[in-house]
């Protein structure tokens, strides 16, 4: 058996690699870095929630000296990307959906001058009913976002997730384990959608070659994945995309989608060209994702001397206006909505509705944060509900090396024993 002191690296403190160029400053993000020729980029954001595009007028910014190019939904192929659902356009075809999707993009000599030709694209809206709220969208009447994908990814602003278009779990019969019960708590608890905000804004830089591919730098933290959507932008075989990614200053999992590569790779594409699309504070905070809202209802049973026998939970989940990560996240929601808990009888039922608002993105966790406060919350009741210790609820009922959880998977090194006890010594729990 190895004590900690017989190893030469676990254990022991490492300075990090990349720490002195954090420190020194000469870290290269792709805020820094800049290509002769390059063009600048400046998106021109939806003011409007949910709208049909009438016109697009980018006259004045294209007769400005030194704009090469504004580029349209009618510049880019008919193509949809998405990590599950391919539902979401590179440029907004025909209407928009959130207020700050990209309806169009400047590619200009300088910063200024794109922004100055952004201010002068003109766009004629015509204002649609939208819906906020995940519930309310899937409500009889409620504004359809997307009609034109009915029956494929969407049934009305429902998307269809799996068997009965809804994430499930079923295990055991939680019917009897609420019989067999001895108490039974039901509580409803909702989340609100969180921003991630890195310091590092979204930004691209995409640069053609001499050999007819294309170069793409990105702030992105799974910047490979993305490669086949640029590719199907510019209509490139995937072997002509070379996807790279520089330092990242901060992530949290909002940047593992796709952001701005595909429009940076179009215009890049389009003025043949390298063009650097930087996105302000503001047009990040509009245009990328927020962690989803979910809405759930929890029922759970226990027996007086705190064994849980039974849970069932539904949960509504807001996507925003597209799919993007939805089903990963709900996924999630849906087969370990029941926690790090041993509790043999187990339903639960996740739906995902569409909304005009900004898509749903990872954030710290990856769908597990919303279903964990709720379901901690709920044992706390039960503890209080039971007059026990909710620390000892807690340690009864956790799962132990060599059970399974609810899905079947082997528990094979559970940890949350030992950090419970840490904590508890720790914060002088009981005391």
């Amino acid at each position: 058996m190895y004590e900690k002191q017989d190893y030469e690296v676990i254990g022991h403190s490492r300075p990090r690699n990349d720490a002195p160029g954090q420190v020194t400053g000469t870290v290269q993000y792709v805020c820094d870095l800049h290509l002769p020729g390059m063009l600048y980029a400046k998106p021109v954001l939806s003011t409007e929630h949910h709208a049909r595009i009438l016109s697009i007028d980018a006259s004045a910014a294209l007769a400005l000296p030194g704009v090469h190019c504004v580029a349209t939904s009618a510049d880019a192929p008919d193509y949809c990307y998405g990590v599950t659902d391919h539902d979401t356009p590179c440029l907004a075809v025909n209407k928009v959906r959130y207020k700050g999707e990209m309806v169009a993009c400047v590619a200009a000599e300088s910063y200024a001058l794109a922004c100055k030709a952004a201010s002068l694209v003109k766009v004629e809206y015509e204002r649609l009913p939208a819906v906020f709220d995940p519930r309310d969208a899937l409500k009889p009447g409620a504004p359809v976002i997307h009609d034109e994908c009915q029956g494929t990814s969407y049934e009305g602003n429902l998307l269809l997730a799996g068997p009965g278009k809804t994430l499930k779990l079923r295990v055991g019969d939680v019917d009897k384990g609420f019989a067999e019960s001895d108490v039974i708590l039901e509580r409803e608890f909702c989340t609100n959608p969180q921003k991630p905000l890195p310091i590092e804004p979204f930004a691209t830089l995409a640069a053609p070659d001499d050999e007819g591919g294309l170069t793409v730098w990105s702030t992105q933290q799974c910047v490979f994945g993305i490669a086949e959507h640029v590719a199907s932008i510019v209509q490139l075989p995937m072997s002509k995309v070379r996807m790279v990614a520089p330092a990242v200053g901060g992530g949290f999992g909002e940047k593992n989608q796709v952001g701005t590569e595909p429009v940076t790779a179009l215009l890049a594409k389009l003025t043949n060209r390298p063009v650097k699309l930087e996105l302000t504070t503001e047009e990040s905070l509009m245009f990328t994702g927020t962690k989803h809202p979910m809405y759930f209802t929890y029922k759970l049973g226990a027996k007086r001397d705190g064994t849980l026998v039974a849970l069932k939970w539904d949960c509504v989940t807001g996507c925003g206006a597209y799919s993007s990560v939805a089903k990963l996240i709900s996924g999630k929601v849906a087969f370990w909505g029941a926690g790090p808990y041993l509790i043999p009888n187990q339903w639960s039922d996740v739906k995902i509705a569409c909304t005009n608002k900004q898509i749903g993105s990872a954030m710290r966790g990856f769908g597990m944060g919303q279903p964990t406060f709720a379901l901690e919350v709920l044992m706390d009741m039960l503890a209080e509900e039971l007059g026990m210790d909710p620390l000892e609820l807690r340690k009864k009922n956790m799962f132990r090396d060599g059970e399974h959880m609810s899905t079947g998977q082997a528990i094979r090194a559970s940890g949350i024993g030992l950090c419970l006890d840490k904590v508890a010594e720790a914060s002088g729990w009981g005391k």
